[in-house]
Protein backbone atom coordinates (compact mmCIF):
# COMPACT_ATOMS: atom_id res chain seq x y z
CA UNK A 1 0.00 0.00 0.00
CA UNK A 2 1.43 3.29 -0.90
CA UNK A 3 -0.37 6.15 -0.40
CA UNK A 4 0.71 10.19 -0.87
CA UNK A 5 -0.96 13.24 -0.14
CA UNK A 6 -0.68 17.48 -0.32
CA UNK A 7 -0.01 19.10 3.22
CA UNK A 8 1.20 22.46 4.14
CA UNK A 9 2.37 24.02 7.03
CA UNK A 10 -0.35 26.31 8.07
CA UNK A 11 -2.83 22.77 7.35
CA UNK A 12 -1.25 20.60 8.86
CA UNK A 13 -4.33 19.08 10.41
CA UNK A 14 -5.05 17.53 6.81
CA UNK A 15 -2.87 14.85 8.24
CA UNK A 16 -6.32 13.65 9.49
CA UNK A 17 -6.22 11.25 6.30
CA UNK A 18 -4.49 9.19 8.62
CA UNK A 19 -5.96 7.33 11.62
CA UNK A 20 -4.75 8.27 15.18
CA UNK A 21 -2.24 5.26 16.52
CA UNK A 22 -2.08 3.67 12.77
CA UNK A 23 1.91 4.58 11.78
CA UNK A 24 4.28 2.20 12.97
CA UNK A 25 7.41 4.14 11.95
CA UNK A 26 8.02 7.69 10.82
CA UNK A 27 11.28 8.41 8.55
CA UNK A 28 11.69 12.30 7.09
CA UNK A 29 13.78 14.47 6.80
CA UNK A 30 12.16 18.25 6.81
CA UNK A 31 13.29 21.61 5.15
CA UNK A 32 16.00 22.62 7.75
CA UNK A 33 15.26 26.04 9.33
CA UNK A 34 17.69 29.09 8.50
CA UNK A 35 19.03 26.94 5.48
CA UNK A 36 18.49 29.70 2.38
CA UNK A 37 17.34 27.20 0.44
CA UNK A 38 14.27 26.77 2.17
CA UNK A 39 13.38 30.46 2.99
CA UNK A 40 10.61 30.75 0.41
CA UNK A 41 8.84 27.68 1.53
CA UNK A 42 8.78 28.83 5.38
CA UNK A 43 8.05 32.24 4.51
CA UNK A 44 5.65 31.09 2.15
CA UNK A 45 4.16 29.84 4.96
CA UNK A 46 4.60 32.67 7.94
CA UNK A 47 5.44 36.47 5.94
CA UNK A 48 6.82 37.06 9.51
CA UNK A 49 9.56 34.71 8.63
CA UNK A 50 11.04 37.17 5.87
CA UNK A 51 10.71 40.18 7.75
CA UNK A 52 12.37 38.96 10.48
CA UNK A 53 15.37 38.02 7.80
CA UNK A 54 15.28 40.87 6.42
CA UNK A 55 15.85 42.39 9.63
CA UNK A 56 18.42 40.65 10.87
CA UNK A 57 17.05 38.87 13.90
CA UNK A 58 17.83 34.82 13.10
CA UNK A 59 17.20 33.85 16.57
CA UNK A 60 13.12 34.87 15.69
CA UNK A 61 13.43 33.87 11.96
CA UNK A 62 14.64 30.16 13.54
CA UNK A 63 11.95 29.88 16.07
CA UNK A 64 8.93 30.82 13.71
CA UNK A 65 10.49 28.39 11.29
CA UNK A 66 10.51 25.89 14.23
CA UNK A 67 7.00 26.90 15.16
CA UNK A 68 6.03 25.45 11.57
CA UNK A 69 7.59 21.98 12.29
CA UNK A 70 5.99 21.66 15.82
CA UNK A 71 2.27 21.60 13.79
CA UNK A 72 3.85 18.80 12.06
CA UNK A 73 5.61 17.12 15.02
CA UNK A 74 2.47 17.67 16.88
CA UNK A 75 0.60 15.15 13.65
CA UNK A 76 3.13 12.66 13.94
CA UNK A 77 2.52 11.94 17.59
CA UNK A 78 -1.04 11.41 17.50
CA UNK A 79 -0.56 8.90 14.31
CA UNK A 80 2.30 7.01 15.85
CA UNK A 81 1.27 3.84 17.67
CA UNK A 82 2.33 3.03 20.89
CA UNK A 83 6.20 2.04 21.01
CA UNK A 84 6.23 3.49 17.38
CA UNK A 85 9.39 5.33 16.39
CA UNK A 86 10.22 8.15 14.85
CA UNK A 87 13.67 9.39 12.92
CA UNK A 88 14.43 12.41 12.12
CA UNK A 89 17.49 13.52 9.48
CA UNK A 90 18.05 17.37 10.53
CA UNK A 91 21.30 19.45 10.28
CA UNK A 92 21.98 22.75 11.95
CA UNK A 93 22.62 25.45 10.14
CA UNK A 94 25.57 28.37 10.30
CA UNK A 95 24.18 32.01 9.07
CA UNK A 96 25.33 35.12 8.86
CA UNK A 97 22.90 37.94 9.20
CA UNK A 98 24.06 41.61 8.90
CA UNK A 99 27.24 41.11 11.25
CA UNK A 100 26.04 38.27 13.09
CA UNK A 101 27.69 34.90 12.24
CA UNK A 102 24.87 32.08 14.63
CA UNK A 103 24.97 28.62 15.13
CA UNK A 104 21.23 27.55 14.82
CA UNK A 105 20.95 24.21 16.53
CA UNK A 106 17.80 22.84 14.74
CA UNK A 107 18.28 19.18 16.31
CA UNK A 108 18.12 20.66 19.77
CA UNK A 109 15.37 22.67 19.50
CA UNK A 110 12.98 19.61 17.35
CA UNK A 111 14.72 17.05 20.18
CA UNK A 112 12.42 19.58 23.02
CA UNK A 113 9.54 19.80 20.93
CA UNK A 114 9.37 15.69 20.70
CA UNK A 115 10.28 15.68 24.52
CA UNK A 116 7.60 18.05 24.81
CA UNK A 117 5.00 16.09 23.17
CA UNK A 118 5.95 13.30 25.63
CA UNK A 119 8.02 11.44 23.38
CA UNK A 120 11.41 9.43 24.61
CA UNK A 121 14.21 10.52 23.02
CA UNK A 122 16.97 7.35 21.97
CA UNK A 123 19.97 7.47 20.86
CA UNK A 124 20.66 9.31 17.94
CA UNK A 125 23.38 9.07 15.08
CA UNK A 126 25.67 11.61 13.63
CA UNK A 127 26.02 10.82 9.95
CA UNK A 128 29.18 12.19 8.73
CA UNK A 129 29.10 13.97 5.37
CA UNK A 130 32.93 15.22 5.32
CA UNK A 131 33.58 17.56 2.70
CA UNK A 132 37.26 18.25 1.33
CA UNK A 133 36.12 21.60 -0.77
CA UNK A 134 39.39 23.99 -0.49
CA UNK A 135 36.77 27.19 0.67
CA UNK A 136 34.92 24.82 3.66
CA UNK A 137 37.07 26.65 6.39
CA UNK A 138 34.92 29.88 7.22
CA UNK A 139 36.21 33.02 8.99
CA UNK A 140 39.80 34.40 9.21
CA UNK A 141 41.88 31.59 7.53
CA UNK A 142 45.33 30.93 10.01
CA UNK A 143 44.53 33.48 12.35
CA UNK A 144 43.07 32.90 15.35
CA UNK A 145 40.65 33.45 16.94
CA UNK A 146 37.80 34.02 14.72
CA UNK A 147 38.01 30.96 12.21
CA UNK A 148 34.90 28.24 12.80
CA UNK A 149 34.96 25.07 12.96
CA UNK A 150 32.96 23.89 10.04
CA UNK A 151 29.79 21.19 10.43
CA UNK A 152 30.47 18.51 8.63
CA UNK A 153 27.73 16.21 10.23
CA UNK A 154 23.84 15.83 10.05
CA UNK A 155 21.58 14.01 13.04
CA UNK A 156 19.56 11.08 12.87
CA UNK A 157 16.94 12.02 15.72
CA UNK A 158 15.30 8.78 17.14
CA UNK A 159 12.24 9.47 19.69
CA UNK A 160 9.84 6.67 20.88
CA UNK A 161 6.16 6.73 21.73
CA UNK A 162 5.78 5.06 25.29
CA UNK A 163 7.65 1.78 26.06
CA UNK A 164 8.92 -1.13 24.11
CA UNK A 165 6.05 -1.87 21.41
CA UNK A 166 4.29 -5.44 21.91
CA UNK A 167 3.49 -7.48 19.18
CA UNK A 168 0.85 -9.94 18.15
CA UNK A 169 1.56 -13.85 17.34
CA UNK A 170 1.20 -12.74 13.45
CA UNK A 171 3.38 -9.92 14.15
CA UNK A 172 6.01 -11.83 15.98
CA UNK A 173 6.33 -13.75 12.67
CA UNK A 174 7.07 -11.05 10.56
CA UNK A 175 9.27 -9.88 12.86
CA UNK A 176 11.73 -13.09 12.57
CA UNK A 177 11.08 -12.71 8.69
CA UNK A 178 12.81 -9.19 9.12
CA UNK A 179 15.58 -10.07 10.35
CA UNK A 180 18.56 -8.47 9.20
CA UNK A 181 22.37 -9.55 8.83
CA UNK A 182 24.84 -9.62 11.85
CA UNK A 183 27.21 -7.76 9.60
CA UNK A 184 24.36 -4.97 9.35
CA UNK A 185 23.73 -5.00 12.86
CA UNK A 186 27.17 -3.59 13.44
CA UNK A 187 27.42 -0.87 10.84
CA UNK A 188 24.10 0.22 11.31
CA UNK A 189 23.61 0.52 14.99
CA UNK A 190 26.58 2.55 15.77
CA UNK A 191 26.26 6.14 16.47
CA UNK A 192 28.11 7.45 13.95
CA UNK A 193 27.81 6.93 10.06
CA UNK A 194 30.36 7.30 7.64
CA UNK A 195 30.06 5.58 4.71
CA UNK A 196 27.07 7.32 3.57
CA UNK A 197 27.24 10.22 0.94
CA UNK A 198 24.98 12.94 0.26
CA UNK A 199 22.57 13.20 -3.28
CA UNK A 200 22.86 16.18 -5.02
CA UNK A 201 19.61 16.26 -7.60
CA UNK A 202 19.45 19.28 -9.63
CA UNK A 203 15.65 20.32 -9.84
CA UNK A 204 15.12 21.55 -13.59
CA UNK A 205 12.44 24.25 -14.34
CA UNK A 206 11.81 24.57 -10.57
CA UNK A 207 10.71 28.29 -9.11
CA UNK A 208 11.16 27.48 -5.92
CA UNK A 209 14.99 26.36 -5.29
CA UNK A 210 17.37 25.10 -8.05
CA UNK A 211 18.01 21.45 -6.23
CA UNK A 212 16.17 19.34 -3.73
CA UNK A 213 17.42 17.60 -0.30
CA UNK A 214 17.01 14.45 -0.69
CA UNK A 215 18.49 11.67 1.71
CA UNK A 216 20.44 8.54 -0.32
CA UNK A 217 18.48 5.70 -0.28
CA UNK A 218 20.69 3.63 2.57
CA UNK A 219 19.46 6.09 4.75
CA UNK A 220 15.96 5.21 4.83
CA UNK A 221 16.28 1.77 3.83
CA UNK A 222 18.74 1.35 7.05
CA UNK A 223 16.12 3.10 9.34
CA UNK A 224 13.21 1.01 7.17
CA UNK A 225 15.13 -1.65 8.49
CA UNK A 226 16.05 -1.24 12.00
CA UNK A 227 12.73 -0.05 13.31
CA UNK A 228 9.39 -1.26 11.82
CA UNK A 229 8.80 -5.06 10.48
CA UNK A 230 7.30 -6.39 7.77
CA UNK A 231 3.64 -5.42 7.06
CA UNK A 232 4.38 -2.14 9.47
CA UNK A 233 3.08 1.39 7.75
CA UNK A 234 6.02 3.85 7.45
CA UNK A 235 5.29 7.84 7.15
CA UNK A 236 6.74 10.49 5.61
CA UNK A 237 5.56 13.80 6.37
CA UNK A 238 8.30 15.67 4.09
CA UNK A 239 8.19 13.48 1.13
CA UNK A 240 9.85 14.89 -1.33
CA UNK A 241 11.60 12.68 -4.48
CA UNK A 242 9.71 9.92 -2.34
CA UNK A 243 12.84 7.96 -1.37
CA UNK A 244 11.59 6.87 1.58
CA UNK A 245 8.52 5.50 0.22
CA UNK A 246 10.83 3.40 -1.93
CA UNK A 247 12.78 1.84 0.70
CA UNK A 248 9.45 1.17 2.06
CA UNK A 249 8.82 -0.94 -0.91
CA UNK A 250 12.34 -2.53 -0.88
CA UNK A 251 11.95 -3.77 2.66
CA UNK A 252 7.76 -4.83 2.38
CA UNK A 253 6.31 -2.20 4.45
CA UNK A 254 3.12 -0.19 3.60
CA UNK A 255 3.69 3.66 3.12
CA UNK A 256 2.14 7.17 3.36
CA UNK A 257 3.53 10.21 2.31
CA UNK A 258 2.57 14.08 2.33
CA UNK A 259 4.29 16.66 0.31
CA UNK A 260 3.13 19.80 -1.01
CA UNK A 261 5.71 20.30 -4.11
Amino acid sequence: MITSHSIHFRDAKRMADVPSSSIHLVTTSPPYPMVEMWDDIFSAADPRIRSALDSGDGVLASELMNLLLDRVWTEVERVLVPGGIVCINVGDATRKLGDSFHLYANHARITNAFLGLGLHALPHILWRKQTNKPNKFLGSGMLPPNAYVTLEHEFILVFRKGGLRKFTETERQKRQKSAYFWEERNCWYSDVWTDLKGVAQDLHENESRERSAAFPFELPYRLVSMFSIQGDTVLDPFLGTGTTTLAAMHTGRNSVGYEQD
